[in-house]
């Protein structure tokens, strides 16, 4: 479903938001914008991830874009003459004022299906979410240096993080567009798929998800993930070990063993709470 309008009857003029089998689809409807970033699809795109956060009925959020592109960067034509159409932000002192850190701070996995380009600021949304599935045919890159700005929004953090150093210098420093193919060589997208099976691909992979992993374990694991990038390896190993203690008790846990055991799918029960 994800790039699908058919499927988006709940829908504001920036965002279109469906829940279906547990999975919200979150897409950026400004596609004659090549879904640029406005401020007003900005506010609207943390609504709705905020509203898939808080579903009971959901499990996995998906973030995508109308029509031919994921996001082409922030959307100049709606303040020309400025830099960026996005607000200026404060400098964060926590994760809560980042303009990301939502992304970072749900409890239930963001997978961005990237539908094609992905520039800039919209390249940094897919970047902070936990996967990304690009299309054969789509192009990302930072190119901050050749308009005159800056890395921002942490992304000179988190993109050696993602790729390396070296292949993070090489994107940011240089601005250039890569195809999805070489993103996966570096480690910048986790899928590419060709653009006919892009869509049934990116609806198997979430569906995998709902029906066979648990979700307390994908939030826990979540944060896990996150919190280790902060942490010494002992850190890291003392409160994994707390995690798992938990975990052993859970009913999910007693679910996924009788599962197993009875070769059938498991019957989680959508609790993400620790």
């Amino acid at each position: 479903m994800a790039n699908d309008a058919a499927f988006a009857p709940d829908s504001s003029p920036a965002v279109l938001y469906l829940l279906d089998r547990h999975v919200a689809w979150i897409t950026l409807n400004r596609p004659a914008r090549r879904n640029a970033l406005s401020a007003d699809m900005d506010a609207e795109l943390r609504a709705c991830v905020s509203r898939a956060e808080h579903d009971p009925e959901c499990r996995v959020i998906c973030i995508s874009g109308m029509g031919e592109g994921f996001c082409s960067g922030a959307d100049l034509s709606v303040a020309p003459g400025l830099s960026t159409a996005l607000p200026y932000t404060p400098q964060p002192h926590s994760l809560e004022a980042f303009r990301f850190g939502y992304l970072i701070q749900a409890r239930k996995p963001i997978i961005a299906a990237i539908n094609g380009a992905a520039v800039g600021v919209g390249l940094v949304l897919a970047a902070f979410c936990d996967i990304r599935i690009a299309s054969a045919g789509a192009r990302l890159g930072f190119t901050y240096s050749r308009v005159g700005l800056v890395a921002e929004y942490g992304i000179a953090w988190w993109l050696p993080r993602l790729v390396g150093p070296g292949a993070s210098n090489d994107l940011l420093l240089s601005g250039r567009l890569v195809e999805a193919a070489e993103a996966r060589q570096m480690g910048l997208v986790n899928h590419v798929v060709d653009g006919e099976g892009f869509n049934a691909h990116v609806e198997d992979y979430l569906q995998a998800l709902v029906e066979r992993c648990s979700p307390r374990s994908l939030a826990v694991i979540k944060r896990q993930a996150w919190a280790a990038h902060e942490q010494t390896l002992l850190e890291s190993v003392r409160s994994s070990q707390q995690d798992l203690d938990v975990a052993r008790r859970s009913a999910d846990h007693q679910e996924g063993l009788q599962a197993f055991r009875e070769k059938r799918l498991p019957r989680f029960s959508g609790d993400t709470h620790d």
